[in-house]
């Protein structure tokens, strides 16, 4: 029997081997069909976005990016295939099947029988973030601007006055206002103008604000013509265009105001380019009065007792030099938070009036700001707010990459540790928001950035137009460098990030010797010459990241004073020159560049605290003994993606001063060995890896938002467990997050395999991927050596494609009848997918441990029939109830089942996702209590004949407490055939219901 079990598992690998291109041919050609299908998506979507004012739906982006996603990893396979081994050959073989089938799934899914689009207004936009508005001047220009807006022979409208008077806040109150009541209007945009606009920028920014898509067109009036009919189409629409700098024709832009209701709100600080905007509505937004400017104050001081006689006289006349002007008041407020000694805050009034009296700056408002800075005090913390300057106007900053700046440029006093001098980083950036010199502001994905107000941003560049001597051109769109004139021997910084500079003429050589700083980030470059760099002897820090550069020059080896080197996202660099006379050098980030060797002489940096490999895709190896030498390293930063870069546990516990370690140790017994070093509890972040063999395992299947900083990956290891003749593993005690990925294992349990995790008392999520070996989650403890409750800090659990998974849970038929308190106690988001053998997900006895789930994910299970069961103590004492009920002759005896009258209650759940599951019969018998569910989604699940929710008396009110938002489905056929418990309950829903 077994040799006929190893007969036929050698064939199928055979089988694999000999039909692997076979399957990719059929993979490409099917691949084909997806492109041609995406393509013609992507035409009817720019039609009815540009004519027709609608909006894509969230599930045809969705549809978009996991297509370019699966694109990704098909080029990745062929390009992956060509020098493999057998073995990888047959893993190769089952992954290009199963692509072939989510290809198939996508071209079905891309059919779209709901539409691809809803009404630009049905989309959902968010209030922009403001205070309220202080005083009744303020209130009184609002109301001007709202009475004007609702004129309907009023069309275009200009807001103006003099710098930092509120305009934005005003227009930000004026564009909620909106969003909030709609009536008259169908839909409201807004647009920011930076100082150094263009044409076309403005024609892509408002595009993006107004959800069209131009990015194709490369002609000015072609664009203009696009934007005009897509603007026309909205009706009734509001386009706010805020601080304009320069007047321009509205019709070159293809502005419709005017026409089918479109109506134009700009702010300006000029009258005369209100006027020459063409504003029938012109409103002066007038400087505080005395009263109300001592109200901003106070609030913004945050005085929590009251003024002493003597320091509210002073600060009345600290105010009234700050004439009425709002960002004047806020900013002065910021620097004196804390203040309580009399003296210096006559001392503030007398420097205040000194800077005001000199009318070295064209506006009123900017000796105030200036006044701000001077107020710093500390020298090292004007640097830092002057190095804000260099980004783009308007540019989101975010405080990590800024305090990565700080610390290349030793503008942070140096700190035994990488943390250390990150804690000082904030510190500083905490003291400048407090002072309001900077913004704080959510990014993409909500990430922590700061934003510099232009004015201030102004006073900045006027600061660093003397000493320090900044150049600063970032986000102008230039196509060149700037003139050899303009770099002056005195520049000590220069910043031309975010322009279109394609090329440097090989002649330029710019004879600047105090040129310290050097940032061309985020251009079109595609060479720099060697000349560019030979008389820039003093450079410490150059920045080419986000670059077409291939080869970087030879000058740069002879950069002796150089500190720092960012190379990321150079995605088509592949030679970097000698690095061994930059023995100063402290900062080095090659992340996604082609380079295939590391650079020569790297092993004589030994004062680099920070190497950062990340995605170098090409490498092909780290000779050993390098990283021995980098003993100064506190980040190291390597590419776990890769089958030959690997360090070993020895070379990595000799680095003393690390903190963070980013890599791959090449086997079990070097990632045990490193473990039971203890080397890792030295370190504050973590991402190790362990890939014997080569897979395809690019990214972790649990999304990490930084949350999760200590982790550990096993793909394609052989876990044994620690039974008998087993390997134990050992994992850190400190671990968070764990992923086992195409794993083989000898236990059926994965408690088994990983029952160390005892000792893993901070772990937060888990992913257990495509290891068909486990047949359950837990098991009985008499199976095991776990004794207290497992995960009983997991917030997060992934189970995907296991094959053989029976059930979550396998527990004896001892003392312990179901898992024991504790475990998956914190459990907030569970997702099971492509489990094909599982039928049950929960019993009823189980729920008591999942009192904090929020999320719940079931798909792809090809024969889950019930969410959740009895088990078998339960159906027992059910059947014989129903047995005793069926013999009774009262219909209503009280022996009736009581199971199917019982509200399952899940306390915290908010989304219940079920999609693709051919065999669901039902979710759970009784009714389910929905106190908390937002959101319910079903999706191909053809033989579930019932939502088994409970009724709630928010249904039938309306009220604005009720939580749940949609139900989610795609047949409205199945939704028709529903049964329901309870007459009217079909009816109280139906306002839920979204088709997908």
């Amino acid at each position: 029997m077994a040799e006929e079990t190893l007969s036929r598992l050698i064939l199928e690998q055979l089988s694999s081997i000999f039909k692997l291109d076979e399957n990719m041919q059929t993979l490409a050609s099917k691949l084909e069909v997806l492109s041609c299908q995406e393509t013609d998506i992507n035409s009817e979507l720019k039609n009815a976005e540009l004519l027709k004012g609608k909006k894509r739906k969230r599930e045809v982006e969705n549809w978009l990016k996991n297509i370019e996603q699966k694109r990704s990893e098909v080029q990745t396979i062929e390009q992956e295939l060509g020098e493999r081994r057998i073995f990888s050959r047959v893993k190769y073989g089952k992954r290009v099947k199963k692509m072939i089938e989510e290809v198939e799934d996508l071209v079905q899914q891309g059919r779209f029988p709901e539409g691809i689009m809803i009404d630009a207004c049905e989309a959902r936009v968010n209030l922009l973030p403001t205070s309220r508005l202080v005083g009744e001047t303020s209130q009184r220009n609002l109301e001007k601007v709202w009475a004007s807006l609702m004129n309907d022979e009023v069309f275009s409208i200009g807001i103006y006055g003099m710098g930092g008077v509120g305009k934005t806040k005003i227009t930000m109150h004026i564009y909620n206002r909106i969003l909030e009541h709609m009536d008259p209007f169908d839909s409201v945009s807004w647009v920011t103008v930076s100082q150094e606009f263009s044409i076309q920028r403005l024609q892509n920014d408002i595009a993006k604000a107004v959800g069209l898509d131009i990015s194709d067109e490369g002609d000015e009036k072609r664009m203009a013509a696009l934007l005009f009919e897509g603007l026309k189409k909205r009706k009734n629409t509001v386009l706010i265009l805020d601080d304009i700098w320069d007047h321009f024709p509205l019709e070159k832009v293809g502005i419709p105001v005017g026409v089918n209701g479109c109506k134009l709100i700009v702010t300006s600080r000029s009258l005369d380019l209100c006027h020459r905007m063409g504003c029938q509505a012109i409103i002066k937004v007038e400087p505080l009065p005395k009263e109300e400017a001592w109200m901003l104050f106070e609030e913004k001081l945050g005085h929590n007792k009251a003024f002493e006689p003597d320091i509210k006289e002073i600060a009345g006349s600290i105010v009234d030099k700050c004439a009425g002007l709002p960002l004047g008041i806020i900013t002065i407020a910021g620097s004196m938070r804390g203040v309580d000694d009399i003296p210096e805050w006559r001392n503030v009034l007398e420097e205040l009036k000194e800077s005001t009296r000199q009318g070295d700056m064209e506006s009123d408002v900017l000796p105030i700001l200036r006044f701000s800075y001077n107020r710093l005090r500390d020298l090292k913390l004007q640097l830092c707010f002057l190095y804000c300057a260099l980004y783009p106007e308007d540019s989101y900053i975010e405080r990590k990459e800024l305090i990565e700046y700080f610390i290349a440029e030793g503008l942070i006093d140096g700190r035994r540790s990488r943390q250390a001098e990150f804690d000082l980083g904030h510190s500083i950036l905490n003291k400048l928001e407090h002072s309001c010199l900077l913004e704080d502001v959510k990014g993409f994905r909500q990430d922590r950035c700061l934003r510099m107000h232009d004015l201030i941003r102004e006073m900045a560049l006027k600061i660093t137009g003397a000493s320090p001597r900044y150049m600063v051109k970032a986000g102008r769109q230039l196509r060149e460098l700037p003139d050899e004139a303009e770099w002056t021997a005195d520049l000590e910084k220069v910043s031309l990030m975010k322009n279109e500079i394609s090329e440097i003429p090989s002649a330029t050589s710019p004879r600047c010797p105090n040129l310290s700083t050097l940032i061309l980030r985020e251009n079109p470059l595609e060479r720099l010459p060697y000349k560019f760099l030979l008389h820039l002897r003093s450079l410490s820090l150059l920045d080419l990241s986000h670059t077409e550069i291939q080869i970087l020059p030879n000058s740069i080896s002879d950069l002796e004073c150089l500190t720092a080197l960012f190379l990321s996202r150079c995605e088509q660099l592949i030679y970097v020159p000698s690095l061994a006379k930059l023995k100063e050098m402290r900062v080095l980030d090659l992340s996604y560049t082609k380079i295939k060797r590391v650079p020569q002489g790297l092993e004589n940096l030994v004062n680099l605290k920070r190497l950062n490999m990340h995605q170098t895709w090409n490498l092909e190896t780290i000779p050993t003994g390098i990283l021995t030498r980098l003993t100064s390293l506190q980040q190291l930063i390597l590419d776990y993606s890769s089958e030959y870069v690997w360090v070993q546990a020895e070379e990595l516990v000799s680095l003393r001063h690390l903190e963070e370690f980013e890599g791959q140790l090449n086997d079990l017994d070097c990632f045990n060995w490193y473990v039971k070093s203890q080397h890792y509890r030295g370190l504050n972040s973590y991402s190790l890896q362990v890939r014997p063999d080569d897979c395809l395992n690019r990214s972790a299947y649990i999304e990490n938002d930084d949350k999760y900083v200590k982790e550990v990956r096993f793909a394609n290891c052989c876990l044994t467990g620690g039974g008998e003749g087993g390997v134990p593993l050992f994992l850190p005690h400190d671990i968070q997050y764990l992923e086992i990925n195409e794993c083989q294992t000898v236990a059926g349990s994965l408690l088994d395999v990983i029952s160390p995790l005892n000792n893993a008392r901070e772990l937060k999520a888990c992913a257990v991927v495509h290891c068909d070996r486990i047949e359950c989650i837990l098991s009985s403890p008499s199976s095991s050596s776990t004794c207290n409750a497992p995960f009983q800090s997991l917030e997060k659990l992934v189970i995907h494609g296991l094959q053989n998974l029976s059930a979550l849970y396998k527990w004896g038929r001892g003392d312990v009848a179901v898992p024991l308190n504790g475990t998956f106690s914190n459990l907030r988001q569970f997702e099971i997918i492509g489990c094909p053998k599982i039928k049950k997900l929960f019993t009823r006895h189980f729920l008591q441990h999942l009192h904090n789930l929020e999320l719940l994910y079931v798909w792809e299970c090809k024969q889950m029939e019930e969410i959740i069961s009895l088990d078998d103590e339960e159906e027992n004492e059910n059947a014989a109830m129903y047995e005793c009920s069926s013999s009774s002759s009262d219909p209503s005896s009280s022996n009736s089942p009581s199971f199917d009258s019982t509200a399952i209650s899940f306390p915290r759940l908010k989304r219940l996702s079920m999609q693709q599951l051919p065999e669901l019969k039902g979710i759970c018998k009784g009714a389910m209590a929905r106190d908390s569910i937002q959101s319910i989604e079903v999706i191909r699940c053809p033989k579930l004949k019932r939502l088994p929710l409970s009724l709630h008396p928010c249904d039938e009110q309306h009220s604005p407490t009720c939580p749940l938002e949609e139900i989610v489905i795609d047949d409205k056929q199945w939704w028709e055939s529903l049964e329901w418990s309870h007459p009217g309950q079909k009816n109280l829903l139906q306002p839920f219901v979204r088709f997908y």
